[in-house]
């Protein structure tokens, strides 16, 4: 199976050359029982094919590696902890890296610079000054690229605005590490959803048919959605109730 064919599956889904994207990924679903010409490197040269006049983003979340036991995150050197694909986007070529210690963003092209500074001025995960707000702001595409919709970070940053009472545990201590080796601290909130479970699938009941589309991409399940109307939507609903988004564990 060649990646190139990823190129043609997300234009039937509406993503355009010079479109903003944020990626969540799955390669081991984007490739099924099949195997895919140059693995994840030509997954990620497609990608970036795809969106050749645009810019791509794919999260490099790593709270599973830097956390109050190891709180030291390297924008250069801390490896994601959520799947193959962010790895082989944060090593590939022309790829600048958000500073933050857990909710991390790559990107590549037009916008990349632009959308990945000021990242380290948050003091939460997904807060003003993240990419994925980026995204939201200049009217990109978030998609869930064989990954399940409960996968979806910008809803997170959507949650921080409403502050729910499963979102968040304490704040901690950081010590980062720049790309030009600078060193600062950060002091962030980490994420707490104990007792609760994620159902960021909900989202589709609220979206217009024309806000998202769902379709095969390779092998994998993919949705590709409008970022306006998910942050909009998710933030009217959270207003109406906090407790959409999450069941809670009995």
């Amino acid at each position: 199976m060649k990646a190139t064919q990823l190129i043609t599956d997300l234009r039937k889904l509406g993503v355009q050359e010079d479109d903003i994207i944020v990626v969540h990924s799955s390669y081991n679903a984007l490739k099924g029982p099949d195997e895919i010409e140059g693995g994840p490197a030509a997954v990620i040269q497609a990608l970036k094919d795809t969106v050749k006049n645009g810019t791509l983003l794919l999260p490099t979340l790593s709270y599973l590696n830097v956390n109050i036991n190891h709180p030291y995150f390297d924008v250069l050197e801390t490896e994601s902890c959520i799947g193959v694909l962010p790895e082989f986007m944060r090593l590939s070529e022309d790829v600048v890296r958000s500073a933050h210690p857990t909710h991390s963003v790559t990107a590549w092209g037009k916008d990349a610079v632009a959308m990945t500074t000021g990242h380290e001025k948050d003091f939460t995960p997904v807060g003003v000054n993240s990419p994925f707000r980026e995204v939201y702001r200049r009217g990109g595409k978030i998609i869930m690229l064989g990954a399940p919709l409960a996968r979806n970070t910008s809803l997170h940053g959507v949650e921080e605005m409403i502050l729910p009472d499963y979102l968040f545990e304490n704040n901690y201590a950081y010590d980062i590490t720049l790309a030009n080796k600078e060193h600062i601290k950060m002091n962030v909130l980490r994420h707490k959803f104990r007792g609760v479970t994620q159902r960021y699938d909900r989202i589709l009941n609220i979206l217009d048919t024309d806000e998202y589309k769902c379709g095969k991409v390779l092998n994998g399940d993919c949705c590709v959605m409008n970022a306006t109307a998910v942050w909009e939507k998710a933030l009217e609903k959270y207003k109406d109730d906090r407790y959409y988004f999450v069941d809670f564990d009995d």
